[in-house]
């Protein structure tokens, strides 16, 4: 007895088996498939002289002549993984490393939301891809943190291959191409220094005044907006990084301060700059400033010789 209706699914599992760069072959097959391969016994088997369809190609007894091609690419890592943070390193170095943005990894790390300062030894969550990493929460839902990180649902359920829209609490996401909130601001820069209190400095709290160059292209609110509203400032880069920034531009720099000078200090993980307002007989000198007491609080502090020890830096003339 011959069959030339459709392909058995034994025949399926034959080529399938057979050829495994094809993913998945549905059973029923048009008769034009058949018809071109020859008939089959009623062991499913071929007993004409094979045919082709498509890039298949098949000899007697459903041989397979031409498979098609194999990747060669690997496939795309699609979890995110944990990296021990090495002697040296920083968010900057282990970003570029993985290509991925430093504030991609302070969106995937909690504990990095208020600072981008990471220890030896420290391990923190690497996305695999440009996006955040998050762990779901009993209120989530594909809709909620889609909307939460700008991206398209679907995108999500995609990527993470995720067979139901519900979410358990704890599962972890990739979010590709996710966007994450504004960074909150460092605390002042005393409770840093003082353990909650500004002993130790003269200081006032002022309400004004910012200078003539608002328009800057530093974030409102922090130290370097403030001192670049003060002085044309042509660099860029974090406070710490001002003295030689400047430097390498062709300014003068130097340990003295001076009356219009911009104050170069380590106060923080990102370094602080001020502007010296003031030099007075005794030596010390007065300083403005924004985001010492406060977070887009201007003050002005008088500071000793020698009160800043190593922290200070310098001055840019």
């Amino acid at each position: 007895m011959r069959i030339n209706r459709y392909l058995t699914h034994a025949v399926v599992l034959g080529i399938a088996v057979a050829m495994s760069s094809y993913a998945a072959i549905d059973r029923h097959f048009p008769t034009t498939l058949s018809a071109r391969l020859g008939p089959v016994n009623a062991e499913a088997v071929v007993v004409g002289d094979g045919g082709q369809y498509g890039d298949v190609s098949l000899g007697r007894y459903s041989t397979v002549i031409k498979p098609v091609s194999i990747p060669t690419s690997a496939p795309v890592n699609r979890q995110p993984f944990m990296y021990t943070v090495a002697a040296g390193e920083d968010l900057t170095v282990i970003a570029t490393r993985f290509h991925v943005t430093v504030a991609e990894i302070r969106w995937s790390n909690t504990n990095l939301m208020s600072t981008d300062s990471v220890a030896t030894g420290n391990q923190i969550v690497v996305p695999p891809v440009h996006g955040i990493v998050v762990t779901t929460k009993s209120t989530d839902t594909i809709d909620s943190i889609a909307s939460k990180y700008q991206v398209d649902g679907q995108t999500i359920i995609d990527y993470n291959r995720l067979r139901s829209t519900q979410l358990a609490a704890g599962t972890t996401l990739v979010i590709p191409g996710g966007v994450g909130g504004a960074f909150p601001p460092p605390p002042p820069l005393y409770q840093i220094l003082r353990g909650g209190s500004p002993s130790g400095y003269q200081y006032k709290v002022v309400g004004c005044c910012l200078g003539p160059y608002v328009n800057n292209k530093f974030p409102v609110g922090w130290c370097t907006y403030y001192v670049a509203t003060k002085r044309n400032v042509t660099w860029n880069g974090d406070a710490g990084y001002w003295y030689a920034n400047a430097a390498a531009q062709g300014y003068a720099v130097g340990p003295t301060p001076k009356v219009g000078a911009i104050m170069v200090t380590w106060e923080s993980w990102a370094g602080h700059v001020s502007y010296v307002e003031a030099v007075n007989p005794d030596g010390s000198w007065l300083v403005s400033e924004m985001n010492w007491v406060a977070f887009n609080v201007i003050d002005e502090r008088t500071i000793k010789p020698g009160q800043l020890g190593q922290k200070l830096v310098g001055f840019i003339y």
